[in-house]
């Protein structure tokens, strides 16, 4: 194994608490940072990582840990056992390189430059607490026998492409059940703060606030349902009522879709030429009115 002691000595480490903070203000900047076990230096295991978003990456490594049954077929099982078995105040984490990408627009690019640079680092530190030794890939990784058999297994009798299967009995769904499944079809809406509540951004949808911070759909929503928080972040969110309610000529209502899309498809008037009508409340070729929750003249009919 390669001697880096040298090379590890020029990184600044910073403690972390029971939680999983550094104790080090952290902002959402582009780096290659690593973790270490805090015993001596000749000793330690090392894990070497590279995000865009640092300071969201640190957060979405204590909320994996928190919730580890969910991501554990996911996510790095040496690292965050080490983590489950000693506790995050046995670790301290460095940054070993910043790297200035703001000029770059496209994000795949800016990906691969980190890439680049933390191959680097894996190539020279060599890591144990890493599975994969190439970086942003899973190759590498040596899988035993059991695992091989179990794959083959479940595989096995299975074509590459999945079928469609056919249902001869008819589904029916009565207006009544219609009616519950579209109460629980709701946008919500996202609003982060700093921790001086400072308005960092504004994101019409969980899905978009997920992709700024550089984090899954699945963690946001966790912090959603839980109404906790696993960053340096403030999360405000709003549910909001995006369904459309459908009336006929005689202003008899006789649906109410999910949302403007479903609606879109099954009346075949284009997203575009709906939500105008939306706007407007007149009658769509003599047909049908389409309102949704912000429609001032919906209760009127």
């Amino acid at each position: 194994m390669k001697d880096n002691t040298n090379f590890l000595k020029e990184i600044i480490w910073y403690d972390i608490d029971k939680k999983g903070c550094v104790n080090k203000p952290l902002k959402n900047e582009a780096v290659v940072y690593i973790y270490k076990t805090s015993s001596n230096t000749s000793k330690s295991r090392y894990y070497v990582g590279s995000t865009i978003r640092l300071a969201s990456r640190v957060g979405s490594h204590r909320g994996y840990v928190i919730n580890w049954d969910d991501y554990k077929k996911t996510r790095s099982s040496i690292f965050y056992g080490s983590i489950l078995k000693n506790g995050w105040s046995n670790f301290k984490f460095g940054i070993l390189e910043y790297i200035d990408v703001s000029n770059i627009k496209n994000i795949i690019q800016k990906k691969e430059i980190l890439l680049e640079r933390e191959q680097y680092y894996l190539d020279n530190i060599n890591p144990s607490l890493n599975i994969c030794k190439i970086a942003g890939s899973s190759l590498g990784v040596k899988r035993n026998i059991a695992f091989s058999l179990k794959l083959s297994k479940s595989r096995r009798g299975k074509s590459k492409n999945p079928t469609i299967k056919i249902n001869d009995k008819p589904k029916v769904i009565t207006s009544e059940t219609k009616q519950k499944i579209s109460l629980r079809c709701k946008g919500i809406s996202v609003k982060i703060y700093d921790q001086l509540n400072n308005l960092v951004g504004e994101f019409a949808t969980i899905t978009s606030a997920a992709k700024y911070l550089g984090l899954t759909h699945k963690t946001i929503s966790m912090i959603f349902k839980t109404g906790k928080s696993y960053d340096n972040f403030i999360y405000q969110f709003c549910v909001k009522d995006v369904r459309i309610w459908v009336y006929n000529l005689n202003h008899k209502l006789v649906n109410i879709l999910d949302n403007r899309k479903r609606t879109s498809i099954l009346y075949n008037i284009s997203y575009c030429t709906l939500n105008n009508y939306i706007k407007s409340g007149k009658l769509y070729k003599n047909k049908f009115y389409f309102y949704d929750i912000n429609s001032n003249n919906k209760n009127n009919n």
